[in-house]
């Protein structure tokens, strides 16, 4: 976790990761519920990394931004560094991801 949080402070203050001309780094997670079910406690944390990196990257300029998918409609985080985790607007009410 803390090779994690070094990488990605060295990429939200520009030091690599990302052109100076790019808008920004979108990091995409697909299946994380196979990871988060296998380690959850880890999972929250990378979460937790990528979040405070993120926040951090914005107060330099920079654009840091994580999209997590899941296969499972009942999974559910804890806080990601102190904000709710919510699913989007196409899947908010349970019965959008058919769950009974």
């Amino acid at each position: 976790m803390n090779a994690l949080n070094d990488c990605l402070d060295d990429v939200a203050s520009g030091d690599y990761g990302m052109s100076p001309e790019a808008t920004g780094l979108v990091l995409v997670l697909i299946g994380y519920d196979s990871f988060a079910a296998r380690c959850p406690e880890v999972a929250q944390r990378a979460l937790d990394i990528i979040a405070w990196n993120a926040r951090s990257a914005i107060l330099v300029g920079h654009r840091m931004f994580c999209l997590v998918q899941s296969d499972d409609p009942r999974i559910v985080f804890q806080p990601v560094g102190a904000t709710a985790v919510a699913w989007n607007d196409a899947e908010w009410l349970d019965a959008d991801r058919r769950v009974e």
